[in-house]
């Protein structure tokens, strides 16, 4: 999508809802009775560029500006339906033209602040799909040869693959070949909904963590289903595949960090090197605390006994809360698993509050035995490593990185794409498969690792 062209309505939206204001104070506009139909016409842009644009948060104050207006706006309608010429106009206060105007102005500001700034990307041709079944369909960036490396990504629940497109173009600029996927089943207010609750309370209260771990096992189903048969849908002469890298974002990371520390899993794929978790928080590693229930012996008086009772049901009214207490990646392996790199959001990097949702993931670091390695960008949101920065910018603005942290990465998807490429570069170099370049990133970086020799990014 091009700036150009989604400031194009933007602008009609704009000049269409000003013109009406303007109309008592400029004499020539007082004939020109079509202007009371222009705020229907910019609701009905307003409306329409959700659906044309994908959802746009910066719009919305708009949208809500544009319904409001055309309510107060309804009498000039009336009149116009039946022909009747309407001059109340003239009869507007200034003080409601001038609210109207800082209004306007206020939803129209955040609206072009937070525009995209990028168009698709130019290499377009080298993005091919292969239709697995009438649920799934593969993304392909690049050729499938022996001398590229090749990842298979696991798309965020949030905007799914059109929300990690240009990470994956710029993986393929860097020689990579992507393989991601693209679900059927359509994306729902409710599924967001879910999402947002999951991102919120997953690592607190129970009931959402359930819902966390389902998305986790429904990305594992998909993983399952869809890495046996890339052989196949790729058209690999042999049936052998180059060396893998598996990446996932959100609920995929965590189903792939679960995989690599399975020993069934590593011998049956022999080829893949390691893992990147996006962004994945581990909900399966979670176990629900029980209630807080009091015990009085038998032998105490009736009336205490019926107090604690009252009290106990009380508890059972509270949301029960969850504590860190599963297993984690790896935990019942006897020997290392599959390397796996946990990019995560630099508030992450907040010991006192950013970290509590992040709490298995620092666990899974520095109880275990390894190799696992962590990496922030310390300006980073949790959406950062997607196309976000650069496609939804508000989305960085309202989910930022660390506290205090001023410097953002300049180059966000080319970040994203360098760390990913440079673990894909250590890792190739212990298996001795050969040398990948090594890439610059531009942003804060911050890295942890263990059982990893040598690890820098």
């Amino acid at each position: 999508m091009d700036i150009i062209e989604i400031w194009v309505p933007e602008l009609l939206l704009v000049v269409f809802l000003a013109l009406p204001l303007l109309r008592p104070f400029v004499k020539k506009l007082w004939p020109l009775d079509g202007l009371i139909w222009l705020p229907l016409i910019a609701l009905g842009i307003a409306i329409g560029i959700f659906p044309a644009y994908g959802f746009r948060p910066e719009c919305v104050p708009m949208l809500v500006f544009a319904v409001i207006y055309n309510i107060i706006h309804f009498s000039p309608y009336a009149s116009g339906m039946f022909a009747r010429s309407n001059d109340s106009f003239r009869d507007r206060g200034i003080l409601f033209t001038v609210c109207a105007f800082i209004l306007l102005s206020a939803a129209a500001v955040p609206m072009f602040a937070f525009s995209s700034w990028i168009g698709v990307p130019a290499d377009r041709e080298a993005v091919s799909v292969v239709r697995v079944n009438r649920d799934y369909s593969l993304r392909v960036y690049g050729p499938v040869r022996e001398d590229r490396p090749l990842i298979f990504l696991v798309p965020p629940e949030w905007g799914s693959t059109d929300s990690v497109d240009l990470v994956c173009a710029e993986l393929q600029k860097k020689r990579f070949t992507v393989v991601t996927y693209v679900s059927q089943n359509k994306e729902s207010w409710t599924k967001f909904l879910t999402y947002w609750r999951v991102y919120r309370n997953a690592a607190v209260l129970a009931s959402v963590n359930e819902q966390g771990k389902t998305i986790e096992a429904e990305r594992r189903k998909e993983i399952e289903l869809l890495l046996p048969r890339l052989p196949f849908l790729l058209n690999s002469g042999d049936g052998d595949l180059p060396p893998l890298l598996l990446a996932g974002y959100g609920a995929g990371g965590s189903a792939l960090a679960y995989l690599a520390g399975e020993s069934g899993f590593i011998s049956d794929y022999g080829n893949v090197r390691g893992v990147v978790a996006i962004e994945s928080r581990l909900w399966s590693s979670y176990l629900p605390e029980p209630h807080n229930v009091r015990v009085v012996p038998f032998t105490r008086g009736m009336l205490l006994r019926s107090w604690t009772n009252i009290v106990n049901r009380f508890n059972r009214l509270w949301p029960q809360r969850v504590a860190r207490k599963g297993p984690l990646p790896g935990a019942e392996l006897s020997q290392p698993g599959l390397p796996v790199l946990y990019l995560v959001s630099g508030r992450a990097l907040d010991i006192f509050e950013g970290q509590k949702p992040y709490r298995a993931v620092f666990d899974t670091l520095r109880s275990g035995s390894g190799p696992v390695a962590l990496a922030a960008i310390e300006g980073a949101g949790p959406l950062d490593y997607q196309d976000y920065p650069l496609t939804h910018p508000i989305y960085s603005f309202l989910l930022p990185g660390q506290k205090d942290i001023r410097q953002v990465s300049e180059d966000p998807i080319g970040d994203t794409a360098s760390i990913i490429g440079n673990f894909a570069s250590l890792l190739w170099e212990q298996a001795e498969i050969g040398a990948l370049p090594r890439y610059v990133i531009s942003g804060s970086l911050y890295v942890e690792s263990k059982g990893l020799p040598g690890f820098h990014l």
